[in-house]
């Protein structure tokens, strides 16, 4: 991905050379203390900077937005402040990160749904939709077979829903005993499956260990969000399977996505 070019840069009020920063899909550059990533889907972008904008200052740190003239984007860029930290494992403080979780919950607890999940079309909202929606699941044969497990064992739940972070295991950031949290992909579900995310992440990503499915319980939906939270992951791949881009190591996916799903089914007994 090219640096953003002069232009752009002079919109955010940078100076200084863009320097690419690790993660952030190759995309994402930081020029002092802004960080600038193109923008895909300009609505999104801008309802998410308008909650940023408005964040209290007595929550978790969240990327601060900048404004481009009376937009938040510009030439299909947008830019932040920097948010101080380093990335923060769950398996290094699992309940320093169940309150970030709950701290950024209760923080949007009050936003209305927004409108783009209704247009966005993307492997992830594919992948909650085969979750929440029904939608049926296409992608490798293995792949779509544990889906299918997952979902023959879910069952119907009746909780709130509420705007929610789908992916926090890898965006939360760790400055002390301070937390950032960063790159936010929303959608409106029942809080606690966006806990039951970061559980399914750290288990299969990290290696943390299973009790933190008990410890971690909350209640008694906890392990049909579980169930859900597998899907939302493996239908995210078998979207990008379909498309031909999924990541390799298929044989390590399954293990790890399949011995989570049987977890779950352990504690269904």
């Amino acid at each position: 991905m090219s640096a953003p070019p002069p232009e752009v840069l002079e919109a955010f009020g940078a100076s200084g050379e863009p320097v690419l920063m690790a993660g952030g899909q190759g995309r994402t550059w930081r020029v002092g203390d802004l960080v600038l990533k193109p923008v895909e889907d300009v609505v999104e972008h801008a309802w998410v900077a308008g909650v940023y904008d408005a964040w209290p200052s007595s929550a978790v740190r969240v990327p601060q937005p900048l404004r481009a003239g009376d937009g938040w984007c510009f030439q299909g860029w947008g830019a932040h402040v920097l948010v101080p930290g380093t990335t923060a494992r769950v398996v290094d403080d699992p309940d320093w990160f169940r309150e970030v979780h709950e701290a950024f919950h209760d923080a949007v607890a009050g936003l209305p749904r927004p409108s783009f999940l209704d247009d966005r079309d993307d492997a992830w909202s594919y992948g909650d939709r085969v979750a929440w929606d029904g939608v049926a699941p296409e992608g490798a044969p293995r792949t779509v077979a544990l889906i299918r497990r997952a979902l023959d064992l879910m069952e119907p739940v009746d909780l709130p829903a509420q705007a929610v972070h789908g992916d926090l295991c890898v965006n939360v950031l760790r400055d002390g005993d301070r937390a950032g949290v960063i790159d936010w992909p929303a959608y409106h579900r029942p809080r606690a499956w966006a806990l039951a995310i970061v559980a399914s992440d750290a288990i299969s990503w990290e290696g943390a260990d299973p009790g933190l499915l008990d410890a971690w319980a909350d209640g008694p939906d906890w392990l049909q969000l579980l169930l859900r939270a597998a899907v939302y992951r493996m239908g995210t791949r078998a979207f990008n399977e379909v498309a031909g881009v999924a990541a390799d190591d298929e044989d390590g996916y399954i293990a790890g996505r399949g011995r989570f799903v049987e977890l779950v089914e352990e504690r269904l007994r």
